[in-house]
C-alpha cells in the first residue's frame, strides 16, 4: 500500500478495548487483509455507523482506512452479520472460541492474509454452535492452522518402522516423528493417535471420528503450537488445564 487505503473486507473482531466513553481500539482479523488494529471512533453510541459498538467473537462487513506505517487503522463502517449465541450462553463453548481465535491471532502477522485460517476459524464457530464436540472441533483446527502457515507436523515417516507399534516419539523441535531412545525433548505419542491426524490430511469425516483420539490429537497439537511461540498462550489452560504452566 503506498498512499492510505480504503479497504472493504469480512471480518471477524478477536479482541476488543474501549478507548474512550463512545469509541473503541479493535482487533480484527479479515479475510483478505489479514489482522490489524482500527480505531472505532463513536462505535459506542447508541447511534452510530458500528451498530451500537463492536463485540468480541462476532463477524461483520467492514470498511477501513489503512495509513501505512500506522499500528492503527481508522475503521468508518462496520455491518454486524453474524453472532455465535452459544459462546455467549456457555461456559465451555465461550473457552473453546477464545482459544482458537487466541492462537490465530499469536501465529498470524499483520496484515497478512490467511483466507483459509479465517474460513476455518468461522468455520469451527459455527461446529460450536451446533454443538460439535470439542475434541472435533480443536484438533480439526489446530491441524488447519499449523499446516497454512507452514509449520504441518509431519507424521508420514517412522510410524511402521517404530520399535513399539502401540507409540511412536514425535520431536516438536524437528516437527516430524523421531527414531531411537526417548529423551528430552522427545515427546511419546499413541500411534492411534497419529494415525487419527494423517486422516485429517485426507479431509475431517466427523462422522467415523474416534473422539478419544481426536482429543489425544488437539492435545498434542496444542502442546506442539506452544513450543511453535515460544510462549504459553494465556487460554491454554481454560481448555488443557493438564498442559498449563509447560506441562506435556
Amino acid at each position: 500500500m503506498h498512499a492510505m487505503a480504503t479497504v472493504t473486507d469480512k471480518a471477524l473482531c478477536i479482541r476488543q478495548w474501549d478507548f474512550s466513553e463512545t469509541s473503541q481500539t479493535v482487533s480484527l482479523f479479515a479475510r483478505d487483509i489479514g489482522l490489524f488494529r482500527a480505531i472505532a471512533k463513536g462505535s459506542r453510541r447508541p447511534k452510530s455507523r458500528f451498530s451500537g459498538g463492536i463485540d468480541l467473537l462476532t463477524m461483520g462487513d467492514v470498511v477501513a482506512i489503512i495509513k501505512p506505517g500506522r499500528d492503527l487503522a481508522t475503521l468508518t463502517e462496520w455491518g454486524l452479520s453474524r453472532v455465535w449465541w452459544r459462546i455467549r450462553g456457555d461456559v465451555a463453548s465461550n473457552r473453546i472460541a477464545y482459544f482458537i481465535s487466541d492462537c490465530a491471532s499469536r501465529m498470524l502477522d499483520q496484515q497478512d492474509p490467511h483466507p483459509g485460517v479465517f474460513d476455518g476459524l468461522v468455520k469451527a464457530l459455527d461446529q460450536i454452535e451446533r454443538g460439535v464436540s470439542k475434541q472435533i472441533v480443536l484438533s480439526e483446527f489446530l491441524w488447519l492452522l499449523l499446516v497454512d502457515v507452514g509449520y504441518r507436523p509431519r507424521f508420514d515417516e517412522g510410524l511402521d518402522e517404530a520399535a513399539d507399534p502401540g507409540s511412536v516419539l514425535f520431536s516438536p523441535s524437528e516437527g516430524r516423528l523421531v527414531q531411537g531412545p526417548d529423551g528430552p525433548g522427545r515427546w511419546r505419542v499413541r500411534s492411534s493417535t497419529i494415525r487419527f491426524l494423517q486422516s485429517l490430511e485426507s479431509g475431517p469425516n466427523t462422522e467415523e471420528t474416534d473422539l478419544e483420539a481426536a482429543g489425544r490429537a488437539s492435545r498434542l497439537l496444542a502442546a506442539y503450537l506452544r513450543e511453535i511461540l515460544g510462549s504459553e498462550p494465556p487460554t491454554l489452560g481454560l481448555v488443557f488445564p493438564d498442559l498449563a504452566g509447560g506441562r506435556v
